[in-house]
This record gives structure tokens, sequence and C-alpha cells, in this order.
């Protein structure tokens, strides 16, 4: 802006929009950086917290039978897409029942709706070849995982994100046809989202798995945790 002082022009310049625009600017740096961290801290906070205490030693189930294959798909929400090793998919478990449900009482989530073959925008979905609950075998269950600041153990779309949070000892009730199954942790690991050893059978007990990939709220690898049946 020129202005006319005693016969000569000086030139200002307006100081608020100035103040202003530099204002604005701090202030879209520091939201950018404060999205970014909100986004990448639980990823590499797992990293540095989670993954340590993993034990890649887990019991390794042995396939005692394995039948016709399907290739996976990449929906997910449906579980058959979440291994990235190709043909995965066993011979149906003929079942009564369609669903049931899943407890687990350090991780808050009660009564979990699990459903055969169902989809995990709605409940958690067991596999359709693992064993029935309390079954000699393998019963296998999948549960999405999210950002862990968006998460809840009543919301699907996030119920497993704290799973690996279990320890070895941890309980697990699986409530099927009336029956209330009681499982303790054996152990945990987490895999490549090729590797699908961990959908094998091994029937010298019952078991159950619980899968969700990690780190939460990414579909980079698979968070297995494996338990195994209290009996009386």
């Amino acid at each position: 802006m020129d202005v006319y002082v005693k016969g000569k022009f000086r030139v200002t310049s307006p100081k608020k929009p100035k103040i202003i625009t530099r204002f604005a600017s701090w202030l879209l740096l520091v939201g950018g950086i404060s999205l970014l961290f909100f986004a990448a801290w639980p990823v590499v906070s797992w990293y540095f917290f989670v993954m340590p205490q993993v034990n890649t030693r887990i019991i390794s189930p042995l396939a005692s039978t394995f039948g016709p294959l399907v290739r996976a798909n990449d929906d997910s929400y449906d579980p058959a897409g979440w291994f990235s090793g190709g043909k995965i998919l066993g011979a149906q478990t003929v079942s009564p029942l369609k669903t049931y449900s899943l407890s687990i009482p350090k991780l808050e989530i009660d009564n979990a709706i699990v459903e055969v073959g169902g989809d995990l925008k709605k409940s958690l979905v067991a596999w359709p070849s693992s064993a029935l609950p309390g079954s000699y075998g393998n019963n296998i269950v999948f549960g999405h995982s999210e950002l862990p600041q968006l998460a809840s153990p009543k919301n699907y779309s996030g119920i497993f994100t704290f799973l690996m949070d279990l320890k070895e000892g941890d309980d697990i009730f699986v409530d099927y046809d009336g029956v209330n199954y009681h499982y303790q942790v054996l152990d945990k690991k987490v895999v490549e989202a090729d590797d699908i050893s961990v959908l094998e059978q091994r029937f010298d007990t019952s078991y159950i798995t619980l899968i969700t990939c990690v780190p939460p709220g990414t579909l980079w690898k698979r968070g297995i945790i494996k338990a195994k049946l209290v009996r009386s």
C-alpha cells in the first residue's frame, strides 16, 4: 500500500494479513503432523511393545485331513482373502448350528457372535473347515482389527484389535449348543500373509485359534492366538 506523507510516498504493508497467514500455515502444519502421528503411532508402538512379547515357537498344527481347496479372494471382510498363499479353503464342517458365542474377559469381549462362514462386518467368523467347539481338532475364528483409537470390544470392525495383548494362561470361553467351553491361551505368534499353516488341523486334543490382522488397522501380517480346551 502506498501512502503520501509530506511530499513523498511511503510504502507500507498490512501486518495483520501476514500474521493471520503465518498462523494459518503453522496451524495446518501442526494439524498435519498430528494426523500423521495419530495414524502412525499405533503401528510403530505395536512393533516396539507388542512384537517383542510374541513367541514364534508356538505349537505348529499338523494337518491330519485337508479337503478340496478353493482360491482365496481379496475381500478384507471375508477371511478367505486374508492369506495370500493361494488355495486354502478346506472341506466344510457339517454343523447343526451356524452361530455360537465367544467371550474373552481380559479384552472385555462378552458373548460376541461367531458365525460359521459369516461376514466380518457383522460377527466373528468361524473357518468353515475347522473343528466344532469342544471337539477334537482346531476351531479357527477370525476377527477384524482397526486403529486402537477407534476400536471397541462391542464393534465387530475392530473387536480383535487388542487380541495380541493376551498372554499364556488367559481365558477364552465359547458357548456352543448350550455348553460352555473353557480354553486357556497356550501361545501367540505373528505370521506372514502367505503362511496358511495356521489353518490346518491337528486332533490330539481340542484347540481354538483366533486370527486377526496386525499391526491393528493394517493388512500386513496375521496375529495368531492359540488356546487349548481345559478338560475337567
